[in-house]
């Protein structure tokens, strides 16, 4: 194999770099670290089967094959794929309606969340294929923020009926708070007893010592206590037989009618699920000194959930706390991603039968701790006290996903993000500059032992300059001409700073050469980039502006322009 095409391989498929050249004496410590995840990926995978209204054994089967799909393809040498509590959610809500509520957790329900699944995995990699990975840059943090405090806060209340055994309700996060509130009288002492001391256990656990596996310690705890006292005869629910043995690998029973159906769903989750993964990944990435590729997480990201998919499995993305575990125990390297698979794998065969006592207050209270541990309460009142459209945004996210659904708060979530995007590019930052007494460079007007200079108005566009901003830019220089004190002979943009342009740009360039014209203003360019200035010609910008009046250097455009003033 020529090198080219083995480095190309080699982009596409990590594994083909690290694998090779994996020291032996490292795998102790990917070891550790992969028991160590084992132990909390166990008990969540189980819990967050049950969000996403399959059988338990199923978030096993989406443990396995995400831990591999990702290991293979990932560029992160420390994130860990699995199930999530978000994802299993917004999975539910998509497969939720089609198959009907009562249908989940039945056959039906198994083969949509699979196909869900898939789909899910092919929107991801065509993302990858068409190297969409900067899409991640567009998504607001505030909105993001407002949508994980949202979502965490809603599981919370969707698994609250299990703890104290009361029917589940349907409906918005909201209508399910209310009406389990309103099912407190029906509350099942027994189911209480075993879930309040579960959930209470876990978060004083969380305290006092944080790095045990707290969550695989209370469920067999737990699963002891059934036996001990005889708690199904008291009517606590419990998981029921969970099979022993490997998963069937295939592709769901869905018509490509219903496959279709699934489409919105899919983009839901790589909306969830990517934004979660990548930040997790840049986290690894930023403390350890590597790099990352947004291009090939998506991949990686695709085949993680399409491998499930294939498995009978739901949805997954990288999780920030099953990662932080495996850091602090002592990953370094995605092979501990395979050693984890490997004991997902041995639990399947062997140990599953052990959950089958296992109470579904005690899964319910596992997922509400897995919960407080991503709530950040905190948020709301730093985003009002340090910029207040971003707070509107943060609430605005959080209100959408409790009182309007799942969905319809993920698409509140994209609308927002595109508007702040919007909003802020078409508000572009125009500084009066003034020349620095000391190292003679231009800086901002405002800046202590600035001087400006009489009758020249020297400005810089910092940004873009296109359809978006651009009359708001003629705007803003309109108003900083009429706030000088001194008549405005010359107006000189620098244009050092201008990032993008588009015919609208160079347009609006135009008309104020001409309306400066009219007031006997002269207008002049400098320090534009080579493609700014080579779009503007073909607009005819720079034949209004008039080509003596473009200078390579700010000094020399003011200088002139400057004499001319006198």
């Amino acid at each position: 194999m020529s090198s080219r095409p083995a480095g190309v391989l080699q982009r596409h498929l990590p594994i083909l770099r690290w694998l090779p050249r994996y020291e032996r004496h490292r795998l102790a410590g990917d070891g550790v670290a992969a028991l160590s995840v084992w132990a909390l990926l166990v008990p969540q995978s189980l819990a967050y089967a049950t969000i996403a209204g399959v059988p338990v054994q199923y978030g096993l089967y989406a443990a396995f094959a995400g831990l591999i799909g990702y290991a293979v393809f990932g560029s992160s040498r420390h994130l860990v794929q699995g199930p999530s509590g978000s994802v299993a959610a917004v999975s539910a809500a998509v497969v939720g309606p089609i198959v009907g509520a009562s249908a989940l957790g039945t056959d039906r329900a198994v083969g949509y969340t699979a196909a869900l699944a898939l789909m899910t995995g092919a929107v991801y990699l065509a993302l990858g294929l068409l190297r969409m990975g900067w899409v991640s840059n567009f998504l607001s943090k505030a909105v993001l923020g407002g949508f994980v405090l949202g979502f965490a806060s809603g599981i919370i209340i969707d698994q609250s009926h299990k703890l104290i055994g009361t029917p589940d309700v349907s409906g918005t996060y909201v209508n399910k708070l209310i009406g389990t509130i309103r099912d407190l009288g029906d509350t099942h002492p027994a189911t209480l007893a075993v879930g309040a001391t579960s959930l209470v256990a876990l978060l004083l656990m969380r305290h006092l010592v944080g790095r045990w596996p707290r969550a695989l310690i209370v469920m067999i705890l737990s699963i002891v206590a059934v036996g001990v006292f005889d708690l199904t005869d008291h009517g606590v629910a419990v998981t029921g037989e969970v099979p022993t043995g490997l998963f069937s690998v295939g592709l769901p029973d869905v018509g490509w009618s219903e496959w279709e159906a699934l489409l919105l769903g899919a983009f839901s989750i790589v909306f969830v699920g990517y934004s979660e993964s990548l930040a997790s990944a840049r986290a690894m990435a930023r403390k350890h000194g590597y790099e990352i590729d947004p291009d090939q997480e998506l991949t990686a990201q695709g085949m993680a959930c399409a491998a499930s998919g294939l498995v009978g499995g739901f949805a997954t993305d990288g999780s920030l706390s099953k990662t932080s575990v495996a850091d602090a125990a002592g990953q370094r390297t995605q092979m501990a991603s395979l050693v984890d698979a490997a004991f997902v794998l041995l639990t399947m065969l062997f140990l599953t039968g052990l959950f089958e006592n296992l109470p579904a207050a005690t899964l319910g209270a596992v997922v509400i701790d897995a919960m407080v541990g991503v709530i950040d309460v905190s948020a709301v009142s730093r985003y009002y006290r340090v910029n207040r459209p971003d707070w509107v945004f943060f609430m605005a996210a959080m209100v959408g996903i409790l009182f309007a659904g799942i969905i319809q708060g993920i698409l509140v979530g994209v609308v927002l993000s595109l508007l702040m995007l919007i909003a802020r590019a078409s508000n572009p930052t125009v500084t009066r500059l003034g020349r620095h007494p000391e190292s003679n460079a231009f800086v901002d007007a405002r800046t202590d032992g600035a001087a400006t200079v009489p009758g020249v108005l020297v400005v810089r566009l910092d940004g873009p300059l296109f359809f978006a901003d651009a009359n708001r830019f003629r705007e803003r220089v309109h108003a900083l001409i009429g706030q000088e004190q001194v008549p405005v002979t010359a107006v000189v943009l620098d244009g050092e700073a201008i990032s993008l342009t588009d015919t609208d740009g160079a347009e609006i360039v135009a008309q104020i050469a001409d309306e400066l014209a009219a007031q006997g203003i002269g207008l002049s360019l400098a320090r534009l980039e080579t493609p700014i200035l080579e779009l503007w010609t073909r607009a005819g910008a720079i034949d209004a502006v008039g080509r003596e009046h473009v200078y390579v250097d700010l000094r020399d455009a003011v200088a002139a322009n400057s004499s001319r003033s006198r």
